[in-house]
C-alpha cells in the first residue's frame, strides 16, 4: 500500500494514530471475464507504536515515506467513522 496523503495525526507518549489516504484500499471494480478487479484509494486509519530512537520524518512527503516503510495494518474508514 502507498500513503498518498496524511489527513490527520495525534500522538500519545507511546503511539501514533494516523489517518491517511492510501492507494489500493478499496474496491473499485470486481473481476470480470474480460477484465480484472481494480482497486482505488481510500481514506484509513492506523495506530503505530513509537520506537523513541527511531526519529520520526515532520515534512508530509518523509512521514509518508516512511509509513510506507513500516506497512501498518491500515482500517478502511467508513463515513460514519469520519
Amino acid at each position: 500500500m502507498t500513503v498518498l496523503a496524511i489527513e490527520h495525526t495525534s500522538f500519545t507518549d507511546t503511539h501514533v494514530t494516523v489517518t491517511a489516504v492510501v492507494d489500493e484500499m478499496r474496491l473499485l471494480y470486481r473481476a470480470t471475464r474480460f477484465e480484472p478487479e481494480e482497486w482505488t484509494a481510500a481514506l484509513c486509519q492506523a495506530t503505530i507504536e513509537l520506537d523513541p530512537e527511531e526519529p520520526i520524518p515532520l515534512d508530509e512527503d518523509g512521514f509518508c515515506s516512511y509509513l510506507d516503510q513500516l506497512d501498518p495494518q491500515w482500517q478502511v474508514l467508513s463515513p460514519d467513522d469520519i
